[in-house]
């Protein structure tokens, strides 16, 4: 009977953190549709009131709530970007408790001229999104964008060349 009782509160438990992993998968998948589609208003709406983003320039922005969040966005796809953005795929998800989840992102940038004549390069990106449950939904709470310009160490760098011999310029 203990053996049965506790099979059944791991299966149960294994089976709340494959639903809460696919829950989270399907906000950072929803997010990644919006982002790419500009739609401001679904962005928003999948954000916390207390939203905070710290973006590509290292600014760090504090929502005022979820009409902040829509200004903020859609501000930024008018005057940022030229074109819809390219697609984000999931590289990661960690659990930090049951209703709080890191998820990481990546993507690459083609290069790009703001309208100013400001030039920026082609690079990579890695996002961090700190995801949060309340009321049995997941909203994304903190967004953190993670420039990648140039040759730097690579993503899997071994630690033991020297640091020109493993990264020729």
């Amino acid at each position: 009977m203990l053996k049965s009782l506790v099979l059944c509160v791991i299966l149960t438990g294994c089976a709340f953190a494959a639903t809460d992993e696919s829950a989270v998968r399907e906000l950072i998948a929803r997010r990644n549709t919006a982002y790419h589609n500009l739609d401001a208003k679904t962005l928003a709406s999948l954000e916390t009131p207390d939203f905070q983003l710290v973006d590509r320039f290292g600014d760090s922005i504090a929502s005022e709530g979820p009409e902040y969040n829509e200004r903020m966005w859609s501000w930024t796809f008018r005057e940022v970007y030229q074109g819809n953005p390219p697609e984000h795929t999931i590289t990661g998800i960690r659990f930090l408790t049951p209703d709080v989840a890191i998820a990481q992102t990546t993507t690459e940038w083609p290069a790009l001229k703001l309208d100013d004549g400001t030039a920026i390069p082609a690079h990579g990106e890695v996002d961090t999104f700190t995801v949060v449950r309340k009321d049995n939904s997941w909203r994304i709470a903190v967004q953190t964008i993670h420039n990648r310009f140039g040759q730097g160490l690579g993503d899997h760098p071994d630690f033991r060349t020297p640091l020109h011999a493993a990264n020729p310029r």
